[in-house]
């Protein structure tokens, strides 16, 4: 599991409110509070380039 730096790179991802970021965790993307750790959205199966190559994952 990661913080996603570039989340324009996926498709469905959108910018995160302030005090939130993107966690990639396998072929799932998890919108996480940055204080509290709680997910607030879940998108599954964005394709686009990442760390471990093309997608989809």
């Amino acid at each position: 599991m990661w913080q996603v730096q570039d989340w324009r790179r996926y498709r469905g991802l959108y910018a995160p409110p302030p005090g939130y970021y993107w966690v990639q965790y396998g072929n799932q993307f998890l919108l996480t509070a940055l204080a509290t750790g709680i997910i607030s959205n879940v998108i599954a199966n964005a394709y686009g380039a990442g760390p471990m190559g093309p997608g989809p994952y």
